[in-house]
């Protein structure tokens, strides 16, 4: 069985040429520096491209220098809560670029190790995971992916999660990378927003989990990926990255040219 886009021809463009030449288009202006290279997994955006595509491109870019075979792809699911996790259980996600494989004797591992299960409902029409697929065919199109969607998303349920993909991707990070999909505060002013955003990544770069969670608690921060941004904090601690660099940051204003009610968005990448 495979899964379907939902989004191409909305948030992304529908014709695998125009598709392709838009990606590139971004690569190119995300210049990042040379230094990102033993990388652990990136934060990305998740928005229609045309207000979070550029932003998306650094993370991506930073995934560039890496030779790996297989990206743990975890994202939120925006409609439905009522479960912890579910894996994306197909065989390949399509989209206008070809079909992306999925790692199907890790995803039985996990069901039978870990008793994770897939929630079709949620999985067939959320389109935070799917965005990231463009991204990750245009710099390795042959990686395949174990797809990850959190339901419930708090400290207790990532601080799990983590420790799972540490117990079982520990022996081979040479070749996994783990994509962390998330917009970050939402339909604030733009002066708002930003240093809401700040806060968080700040808190990201310092690694500070106490504080990050703390800050979600009294509301000082905002993301819709927050679980999934928890996650690689907690399994950077448990595998020893200690690195975090921002790449980029803007908000949907830049575009829409509306700046009182913006969303934020965040580029990120943890390494050593």
């Amino acid at each position: 069985m495979n899964r379907n886009p939902i989004v191409a021809g909305s948030f992304y463009p529908g014709d695998s040429s125009v598709l392709k030449k838009q990606i590139n288009d971004y690569f190119k202006n995300a210049i990042i520096k040379d230094n990102q290279r033993n990388v652990l997994g990136v934060i990305s955006p998740h928005a229609g491209y045309v207000y979070s595509g550029q932003c998306a491109a650094f993370s991506f870019n930073a995934l560039k220098k890496k030779d790996f075979d297989l990206a743990v792809i975890i994202a939120p699911s925006h409609r439905f809560v009522d479960f912890d996790f579910s894996l994306g259980n197909y065989d390949e996600y399509l989209t206008p670029l070809g079909g992306v494989k999925v790692a199907k004797d890790i995803i039985n591992e996990f069901k039978d190790k870990y008793n994770i299960g897939t929630n079709l409902y949620a999985n067939n029409i959320e389109h935070s995971l799917e965005v990231q697929l463009p991204f990750l065919q245009q710099i390795k199109p042959e990686a395949k992916i174990v797809p990850f969607i959190l339901g419930e998303q708090n400290p207790n349920n990532s601080r799990r999660l983590s420790e799972m993909l540490s117990e079982y991707f520990r022996n081979r990070l040479t070749k996994t990378v783990f994509i962390i999909s998330s917009d970050l505060s939402h339909y604030y002013d733009s002066k708002t927003a930003t240093g809401m955003d700040t806060i968080l990544a700040d808190n990201l770069e310092n690694l500070d989990i106490n504080k990050m969670e703390k800050d979600i608690q009294t509301g000082k921060i905002e993301a819709c990926g927050m679980g999934g941004i928890l996650t690689l904090m907690y399994l950077a601690k448990e595998l020893g990255y200690s690195r975090v660099a921002n790449l980029d940051y803007r908000n949907s204003g830049e575009v829409s040219g509306d700046y009182e009610q913006v969303v934020g968005y965040l580029s990120s990448c943890v390494y050593k």
